[in-house]
């Protein structure tokens, strides 16, 4: 099944009627079970019953590990008739870092090239800058350990939808409302119910960087717990604000009056305090596994007088470096390889651990220390239990 049915024999909703009549609520006439296997494009990753059905077979693995979430939402449905569901992804184990390098190369090089013809973004409506990778390349790495958290999360804790999907729905929404959302007030607060969190969302600017954080509240709504309750992870903020239309809107009395106050003095201390972890160029280094340090130090001693200094130097660069689990085992396996020793291991060494694809740390850029006043609140949610 692909996204044009005018090049199928079989037409897409037949495909699907065919292969599971139940669970689509095939019409009669068209209820007969009639395919064992359905090989389909992403255009059924969304919006289609499938949960007749017991296994998913990925033979790629999307850039957003959102995409396989949404797939495996077709069969893992209430209403499934099968007490365990199968989901397979079939990885490109021995090339995957060597993927996901191109994929933040390619980024990196649009997004320079935009940025030279004064251009923020090269696609109409697209994330503006440098895209960051780092949140999508550990969900894929975890998923190439064989850990089901993304699945069993419901989704994920991160986002119910992909990025695009949030800015789409922005987009729908500017432009039906721009007007109204330009002429509201900064500190402007609103609120619903729905779920069962009660808190309030913050959204604050400092300088050009925007930050999200949701407060917990009590049943009195004074904050509920110390710092390290309060969420800051972009996309946890975002599902936990998610909305349809018709959700009930709900600004409860007690935040009419001053606990609003308190609410927010919790979540600008929150702000100002990771801000001013980014103050201190000792918080933003690597930490380095124990075996890296190691391999490192011995690299050092045994340094190849054959091998051009500027190589062994990309290799050191690379080991001081954080590294991904799956790595990291290898390393291990290359490090106490009895086969070889001294000069010998140290230019297999740099070999094997420049053909990871590996980057270097690059340190980043440290920030200006901040007062509490410099942090602006823009507006605030409620979010009530329903």
């Amino acid at each position: 099944v692909t996204g044009d049915d005018d090049l199928e024999e079989i037409s897409r909703q037949d495909a699907i009627y065919g292969f599971a009549p139940i669970s689509a609520e095939a019409p009669p006439g068209r209820d007969a079970d009639r395919y064992d296997a359905l090989v389909t494009t992403d255009v059924l990753a969304e919006g289609v019953n499938l949960q007749q059905c017991r296994n998913v077979i990925n033979l790629d693995v999307p850039w957003n590990p959102m995409r396989l979430v949404q797939r495996h939402g077709r069969i893992d449905r209430i209403g499934s008739p099968h007490a365990r569901v199968f989901l397979h992804t079939i990885f490109p184990a021995e090339r995957l870092d060597q993927l996901l390098n191109l994929e933040q190369r390619i980024l990196a090089k649009i997004a320079m090239a935009a940025a030279s013809i004064g251009v923020a973004s090269p696609v109409d409506g697209a994330a503006h800058g440098r895209q960051v990778f780092t949140e999508t390349r550990e969900e894929i790495e975890r998923l190439l350990t064989e850990d089901p958290t993304l699945y069993e999360r419901g989704g994920t804790a991160s986002a119910a939808q992909t990025g695009e999907e949030y800015r789409q729905t922005l987009r729908k929404a500017l432009a039906d409302n721009r007007e109204r959302i330009v002429a509201l007030p900064w500190k402007a607060g609103s609120g619903m119910a729905k779920g069962k969190d009660r808190g309030v969302l913050f959204c604050a600017s400092v300088a050009d960087r925007t930050f999200l954080r949701f407060v917990p509240a009590d049943k009195n709504w004074a904050p509920q717990g110390h710092g390290d309750a309060i969420i800051s992870e972009l996309g946890t903020c975002l599902r936990i604000v998610e909305c349809e239309p018709q959700t009930p809107r709900v600004v409860p009395k007690e935040l009419e009056e001053d606990r609003i106050f308190d609410l927010w003095a919790a979540a600008q201390d929150h702000i100002w305090r990771a801000w001013m972890i980014e103050t201190d160029p000792a918080n933003l280094q690597p930490k380095l596994r124990p075996l890296n340090r190691k391999a490192a130090e011995f690299l050092r001693a045994n340094a190849p007088p054959d091998i051009d200094a500027t190589r062994i130097t990309q290799a050191l660069d690379v080991l001081e470096s954080p590294w991904p689990r799956r790595e990291e085992i290898m390393l291990r396996e290359w490090f106490e390889d009895d086969a070889r020793s001294g000069v010998s291991k140290s230019t297999y060494l740099i070999d094997k651990v420049l053909e990871t694809g590996l980057e270097p740390f690059r340190e980043p850029p440290t920030l200006a220390p901040i007062r509490m006043d410099e942090i602006e609140l823009v507006c605030w949610m409620a979010i009530s239990p329903s």
